[in-house]
């Protein structure tokens, strides 16, 4: 089964769960990356304007095609209200092209479930797994043991 995994990451930790996912399961690492900084003090409250509107900022064109995947794993960190805007905006553009999808996330509290939520509303489609981890275990990320679990479910 062809993979990819994409994902938003502002401060590193969902890239860091991605590129662990990725190995794990031999899949294509394809991260979303905004057309507008984020990193800036403007740049976060635009991205704080984008996430409460639930308005899609433009994102840069991927360097692959999520149709030539038999499944797309999205990785979103969890924002104030929700799904990152990048990571919407990608959906939305693509969410037609998907096969099956699976969500991961770096949060594990309440949010990652109205994350799971949006995105599965956005693309039409039931997750054939999700997955989402505290924080505080982000470090450690390859030692946890629902990782594998979620990467064999899919498997």
């Amino acid at each position: 089964m062809r993979t990819l995994v994409t994902y938003f990451s502002r401060t590193g930790q969902t890239s860091r769960l991605a590129r662990e996912i990725a190995k794990r399961c031999d899949a294509d690492l394809d991260p979303i990356c905004s057309v507008e900084p984020v990193d800036s003090r403007w740049g976060q409250v635009r991205c704080a304007w984008h996430d409460l509107t639930r308005a899609a900022p433009p994102i840069q064109k991927p360097r692959r095609n999520p149709a030539n995947y038999d499944l797309v794993i999205i990785g979103a960190p969890v924002f104030r209200f929700g799904v990152a805007p990048p990571v919407r905006s990608y959906v939305r553009q693509f969410a037609d092209r998907f096969k099956q999808v699976a969500f991961f996330c770096g949060e594990g509290g309440a949010g990652d479930m109205r994350v799971f939520a949006e995105l599965s509303a956005l693309c039409g489609k039931r997750p054939v797994a999700t997955f989402a981890v505290a924080r505080k275990h982000l470090p450690a990320v390859a030692h946890i043991k629902e990782l594998t679990d979620f990467v064999d479910s899919f498997r």
